[in-house]
């Protein structure tokens, strides 16, 4: 229980709760995504199009890009961090127990 309420109070700070990093709250464009593709340099946003295949017509202005970047990008598995980093460690400690550690020292 009183573990529970240091958390509570360092969970606040200044008065304010701490947000989360999965908090709603952050700012997203009207795509939903916390990216903002605007800034993206047409370059960027083309080898995106040519890497994951999308379809699209030759010459479409960026303005239309971002659209069809954005879609495909919002229709990706969300992916939570710890679990990525979970994944990232037993696969890692997988390669190694299975490889000669010798080299690695």
């Amino acid at each position: 229980m009183e573990r529970a309420r240091r958390s509570n109070r360092v969970a606040k700070i200044n008065g304010k709760r701490k947000q989360s990093y999965y908090d709603s709250d952050k700012k997203k464009n009207r795509h939903g995504l916390l990216i903002d593709l605007n800034r993206w340099e047409m370059s960027s946003l083309k080898r995106y199009r040519a890497h994951f295949k999308l379809e699209t017509r030759p010459n479409i202005p960026k303005r239309e890009l971002i659209e069809v970047v954005a879609r495909h990008f919002s229709s990706l598995p969300k992916m939570r961090d710890p679990e990525v980093i979970s994944q990232f460690l037993f696969t890692t400690r997988k390669y190694l127990d299975g490889s000669d550690r010798s080299d690695i020292e």
